[in-house]
């Protein structure tokens, strides 16, 4: 008897012991800071109007002839307080009094709500690539900025990232600082790449086959000039028609819309002047906390305010890719 009791014991009690951890949802990693400019310093009010200049004209003169004067292009770039987002959760002494981890719990609402808050900025900062013009080449000294990639079903190719580095240095965009942010789905196709023939005839490549291209989000290789990062809050591109004024593939690819497809989006960061979005918040991340008690419950509360404009969109090109190609 004794020994059945032993058997059916151990067992017994391994079932009411409870875990000192808690499993949370896997979270994919954010991008580094420092890719907007941060003009939160300026003053009242909800819209930041910053004053652009552009070059003077050079004329040919003769002899004898008065020297042609032109007014300075001026302009304004503009960035509004657009977002105001909040989230919270509580803690209601029910749960305190019964839950094994309560107080673990508790601990967890204001930081997973800051992280709601992280993704959603981070979010809204890459759907600024919509600034460009839709349907549009949006050309830049006679080169497009805004691109279809150009492998079979609109896969990347390496040759899209060669066209993006001629696109920003045709528009003098400094070589610093270069980055291009990427879905998940793209570092699949240049993983397949590098085991293959690309890696033959890229020495650079050498060591991505064995460990892949990302490690902590970011790539481990610099491509042409550009440091590659994978993100999974990239915008999906709308419906954008492909004609002969419309967003042109670096090297002829076939498609004629790109709806449903991921949006890459190549920037320079290389200083506050050469970024291509500026953004402030007129209200960091507030935590603040209550106590219900006709609810008979602790509230937590994380609030913020933020906005983004586009300062030098010459700094910024877009390539559209497949989302399930690869």
């Amino acid at each position: 008897m004794s020994g059945n009791i032993i058997a059916n014991t151990d067992p017994a009690i391994r079932a009411v012991v409870h875990s000192n951890d808690l499993l949370k949802q896997l979270e994919d990693g954010f991008l580094p800071e420092g890719l907007t400019r941060d003009v939160s310093e300026f003053g009242d009010g909800t819209l930041l109007q910053i004053p652009t200049v552009g070059q003077m004209p050079l004329h040919d003169i003769a002899e004898g002839e008065d020297t042609p004067l032109s007014p300075l292009d001026t302009g304004t770039v503009t960035m509004n307080i657009t977002e105001h987002k909040g989230t919270g959760g509580y803690v209601s002494d029910e749960l305190k009094e019964n839950g094994y981890k309560a107080a673990a719990v508790e601990a967890e609402i204001v930081p997973q709500s800051l992280r709601s808050i992280a993704e959603s900025y981070e979010t809204d900062m890459l759907s600024q690539q919509n600034q460009q013009t839709a349907s549009d080449p949006n050309m830049y000294n006679n080169v497009s900025h805004r691109i279809l990639a150009s492998g079979t079903s609109s896969v990347l190719a390496l040759d899209d990232i060669a066209y993006l580095k001629l696109a920003f240095d045709s528009a003098n965009v400094p070589d610093e600082g270069r980055i291009l942010i990427l879905p998940p789905i793209a570092e699949m196709t240049l993983n397949s790449a590098v085991g293959a023939q690309a890696f033959t005839n890229n020495p650079m490549f050498e060591g991505m086959v064995g460990e892949g291209f990302v490690k902590n989000r970011k790539f481990l290789r610099n491509i042409f000039g550009f440091d590659l990062w994978v993100s999974n809050r990239l915008p999906d591109a709308v419906a954008e028609t492909i004609t002969a004024t419309g967003i042109l593939p670096p090297i002829g690819a076939t498609n004629s819309h790109v709806a449903g497809m991921k949006v890459g989006i190549a920037m320079c960061v290389a200083d506050d002047t050469t970024k291509p979005f500026m953004n402030a918040w007129r209200r960091q991340p507030r935590v603040e906390g209550d106590r219900n008690v006709s609810k008979r419950r602790d509230e937590f509360h994380v609030t913020a305010r933020w906005g983004f404009g586009a300062q030098r969109l010459e700094t910024l090109a877009t390539l559209a890719l497949s989302s399930s190609a690869y």
